[in-house]
């Protein structure tokens, strides 16, 4: 990590709770992410990851960046990437 990346860690520890801050940082490893994605990767219930994703989404760090079917629900969902 270089000086740079620990400044602006520090600068949205400020304005992040521990919880948003843990969804950014996997949406940021996973690249473009669901929701489901996210939580399988917390080990969360998805429920606790769209509340963070949309609190992400008005600070203006996380947006829209496509769709995606999930297999799973057999249903075209959000994917989420980090701006």
């Amino acid at each position: 990590m270089n000086d740079k990346s620990i400044t602006s860690y520090r600068d949205l520890k400020d304005i992040l709770s521990v919880r948003q801050a843990e969804v950014l940082q996997v949406i940021q490893h996973l690249g473009p992410s669901t929701n489901r994605m996210i939580a399988r990767y917390v080990d969360w219930d998805i429920n606790r990851v769209t509340g963070r994703v949309k609190e992400l989404r008005e600070k203006g760090l996380v947006v829209y960046a496509g769709d995606y079917f999930d297999k799973e629900t057999a249903r075209t969902v959000n994917l989420w990437k980090t701006v």
